[in-house]
């Protein structure tokens, strides 16, 4: 079993924004492809988890963005998963043009019980033994959010495009409802070049959701609220020069 997957990759018309470019959830979208092709290759995949009654679920992730890559760019992509633990592991990710880092990510994951919701212990669920590659990316602490109190508001109705395998909102596509909150030219002013997400609470279909958002210094939090008070997700976009 290989440790890790590389792979070219094309970068194709349907994951480009306005401007031509490769699309942040396009990246998200990119490197969770990977990661599932990489699972099924190790025996770990969609229907092998749900034979076993589980599925992969992300708990938290960073994504760290270098430079997108144009609409047509051939690029390079590559995943490995890091050291497993007791319940929870890391995969990392990676994006390059020749020798030029185009982005890097890293995503706690975790096999929620189908029946349960309760996450399971890697034991259970049969990971293979493999030799993990030692290298780490994005690996700084996570952030420890505090919930805000106030902010800009928003309200989102979780729709049927929005759901996954899984039946509940899919991780990436809480990336695209927070950054619809911004308008095109906001988004092409910002130079956003990372975006970290701790996902808390599953949303579903016609959930509605309220969204807070707060600008910071050199960063805007989301909170993403159910109608239950809950928070179900918060989320770091970090913006430079």
């Amino acid at each position: 079993m290989n440790n890790e997957l590389i792979k070219p990759i094309t970068v194709s018309a349907s994951i480009c924004d306005a401007e031509g470019k490769m699309s942040i959830p396009g990246v998200f979208d990119c490197f969770m492809d990977l990661a599932a092709e990489h699972a099924a290759e190790l025996g770990v995949g969609f229907s092998d988890m749900k034979s076993r009654g589980c599925y992969w679920i992300a708990v938290r992730t960073r994504v760290r963005l270098y430079r997108r890559p144009g609409m047509g760019e051939r690029v390079s992509a590559e995943t490995w998963p890091g050291k497993t633990g007791l319940a929870k592991s890391d995969r990392f990710y990676r994006l390059t043009s020749g020798n030029e880092l185009l982005a890097e990510g890293r995503t706690e994951w975790a096999a929620q019980d189908l029946t349960s919701g309760a996450i399971r212990r890697t034991d259970s669920y049969g990971w293979p033994d493999i030799d993990t590659k030692p290298e780490r990316v994005c690996s700084e602490p996570f952030t420890r959010f505090k919930q805000l109190e106030d902010g800009e508001t928003f309200n989102y109705t979780v729709n049927s495009m929005d759901i996954d395998t899984g039946r509940h909102m899919n991780n990436v596509a809480y990336i695209r409802m927070l950054l619809s909150t911004f308008s095109t030219s906001e988004l092409s002013a910002m130079n956003i070049y990372e975006v970290e997400v701790s996902y808390r609470r599953a949303c579903f279909e016609g959930d509605r959701l309220l969204i807070r958002r707060a600008l910071l210094p050199g960063a805007t939090q989301f909170d993403v609220i159910r109608s239950d008070g809950e928070c179900a997700v918060q989320s770091l976009i970090r913006c430079g020069a």
